[in-house]
């Protein structure tokens, strides 16, 4: 099947195809629909990449909140039981003293 001389885009000339224009037609809009709706897919895929990126950067940053609560409380906790440790020490001394 030999090819038809293609035109330059833009100008006026109308190449010589063998088939009917309204089978051409056709399969150009079937081509342009196809277009379209890869590209509506695309951007669908890329909303929601956003949106899963942005939740994902939320949550991730409300862990970050609160982890360092988290770290906070431990470290307080930390400090009282230091704290009651010393405090039980000092009671064992005493109660050793007093034997």
């Amino acid at each position: 099947m030999t090819r038809t001389k293609e035109v330059k885009p833009g100008s006026d000339e109308m190449p010589d195809y063998k088939s009917p224009a309204a089978r051409l037609v056709h399969s150009l809009r079937k081509g342009y629909d196809n277009l379209r709706l890869k590209l509506k897919d695309s951007r669908n895929k890329i909303k929601y990449y956003q949106i899963k990126t942005r939740d994902l950067e939320n949550s991730r940053n409300q862990h970050k909140k609160d982890l360092k609560t988290l770290e906070t409380k431990f470290k307080e906790l930390e400090k009282q039981y230091a704290k009651l440790n010393k405090e039980n020490e000092h009671l064992e001394n005493h109660l050793k003293k007093t034997k």
